[in-house]
This record gives C-alpha cells, sequence and structure tokens, in this order.
C-alpha cells in the first residue's frame, strides 16, 4: 500500500476508534461486589456470613489456596461447609483465589469440587518471567498452558481470571503482555481481572493506553489504592480506596463499554496481610470503609 493510502486509511481507523470510545456508556446494571477474605479469613464461615451482609454487599472472592482459608488439600471436605455457611446469609464464593495455572490431575480434582459446589470462577495462579531469558518467547510458551487450561474451562463450564498485578517478574503488569497472551482465547474462558492499582502502578502516564489493549478481555474487577511516596518519591504504599493515585475517573473509564462485571474488593493498607482472631474485625471495618467508597462510585 502506498504511503498516502496508509496515512488515510491509519487516520480512518483511529477516528472510528475515536467516535466508539466516545460513545461508550457505564453498564446500566452494577455487578456484584465482593471482599477478598484475606485480611479476615480468621472468621469462622458463618461469622463471615454475618459481615459481609452487614456491608449490603453479595460475597467473598475465597482464598482456597496454600495459606487460605481453604487449603486446596482439604477442599472437597470445606468447600461444602462453606458455602453453605456463606448462603445463611444470601452470600456466595463469587469467585476463589487458587494455586491453578495449568492442567494437571491433582488440578482436576480440584476445580471439579468448586464446580460441584456451584463455583465456576476462579483466579489463576500467575504465570512468571525469567528475566534473563527472551520475554516474548515467554509469553508465547505460557499461552499453550493457557489455550490448554482454556479449553478445560470451556468443556465444564469454569472460567478462569487472571488478576494484572504489578512487578517485572510478573507476565501482565504492563498490559500489553496480557493481551498477547489471550488474543486468541475467550475471554469466558480466560478473562483479566482488571486490577486498578496495580495497572495505574506499572502503565503510569500511559494507562489509557494500557486500559485499552487490556478492556477486551476485562471480566472481573479489582478495587484497591495506592500513592507514591518517600524522600524519591519512588517507594509504593497502599492507602485507602480514593485516597491515592486510584479514583472514580479511573474506575469508571474501566467499566465503559462492559457488561456489569464483578468487583472484588481488595483491603491492602491495613497493619497486616492477614489479621490474627484476636484484631480481626478491625480488618472487617477496614474492608467495610472500602466498600463504602466503592458504592459511592456507583
Amino acid at each position: 500500500m502506498e504511503r498516502r493510502g496508509f496515512l488515510l486509511k491509519s487516520g480512518a481507523m483511529m477516528a472510528g476508534m475515536s467516535v466508539s470510545q466516545g460513545k461508550a456508556q457505564l453498564p446500566k446494571k452494577d455487578g456484584p461486589i465482593v471482599a477478598f477474605e484475606k485480611p479476615f479469613q480468621a472468621l469462622d464461615y458463618d461469622r463471615m456470613g454475618e459481615e459481609l451482609a452487614k456491608m449490603g454487599i453479595q460475597g467473598i472472592e475465597a482464598t482456597i489456596r496454600k495459606g487460605g482459608h481453604i487449603e486446596q488439600k482439604n477442599a472437597a471436605e470445606e468447600v461444602p461447609k462453606m458455602v453453605a455457611s456463606l448462603a445463611k446469609n444470601d452470600q456466595k464464593a463469587y469467585l476463589v483465589a487458587c494455586n491453578v495455572g495449568e492442567i494437571t490431575p491433582e488440578n482436576e480434582k480440584y476445580l471439579k469440587v468448586l464446580k460441584d459446589n456451584g463455583i465456576t470462577r476462579y483466579r489463576m495462579e500467575y504465570y512468571r518471567y525469567n528475566l534473563k531469558g527472551d520475554l516474548l518467547q515467554q509469553v508465547k510458551d505460557y499461552t499453550t498452558k493457557a489455550k490448554e487450561l482454556a479449553a478445560y474451562n470451556r468443556e465444564n463450564g469454569m472460567q478462569a481470571i487472571y488478576q494484572l498485578h504489578s512487578g517485572a517478574k510478573l507476565l501482565g503488569g504492563m498490559s500489553w503482555d496480557l493481551a498477547l497472551l489471550l488474543q486468541d482465547i475467550d475471554p469466558a474462558e480466560i478473562g483479566i481481572g482488571y486490577d486498578l492499582r496495580h495497572f495505574r502502578t506499572d502503565s503510569g502516564l500511559s494507562w489509557k493506553a494500557a486500559l485499552q489493549v487490556a478492556r477486551k478481555h476485562i471480566q472481573a474487577i479489582y478495587v484497591k489504592d495506592a500513592v507514591w511516596t518517600g524522600p524519591r518519591t519512588n517507594k509504593l504504599k497502599n492507602v485507602p480506596l480514593d485516597t491515592g493515585f486510584v479514583d472514580k475517573a479511573t474506575f469508571d473509564e474501566v467499566r465503559k463499554g462492559q457488561k456489569p462485571l464483578p468487583m472484588s474488593v481488595h483491603m491492602e493498607w491495613g497493619e497486616s496481610s492477614i489479621y490474627p482472631k484476636d484484631k480481626v474485625m478491625e480488618a472487617v471495618a477496614n474492608v467495610a470503609r472500602e466498600v463504602k467508597t466503592l458504592k459511592s462510585w456507583l
């Protein structure tokens, strides 16, 4: 194609993209709000359901993994108990954080336990880079694993969520690499959990470009906040929602043109990542504060 023709075609495409983006609207309905249970996983299932109901949300992102509320090896025994207890207060485990990143006999058995208990969406394990190797080749290699996982999900009516997480060693922090991984995979089989704090951290001033490349893959939103601090403003500090660089404008931009998506509230600014039993109600209060802020954005 001649240079002039190429430029005209490119300009038309960009104009069309701008118009379509300008027309994008916020969803008319809101998806379920859930709380990532890690900070308050010291609660028993019944008490957890009671506290979630008080917040006026719909459930949890459960930690059924190594070091979680339920260890993967205990899932068959404990998951039915958790589901039944949460249901007493009309709560659900809408999403499960787990260690599944590929299909193995052990992981298939675990995923079947989730499905048998009505849990069809799980946050998968991260893919990790070897920074001394060819990163693009590693994305290609991980794509093979991801396609196998997607095939399992398609055949079994499940969906994996890959949380976009900052950090040089984690595939996905830049958004572009995660879009490459998922470009030929149906979002209904593996989608992105778009983390507001992590994507703003790693994309900086280019956050709208990062969002656009990932947008069609987004299947959940992770809600949390942070600020840059320190003498050289190069240290990241987790803060309460809407007090850092994650604001309603960012949240709305992610939601534009999307169907109602699950929103998982992650409270990471407290004094502990997992609160002990004697302080767990502090974690509950902090999470309730985050939920209140999120609701004010809706």
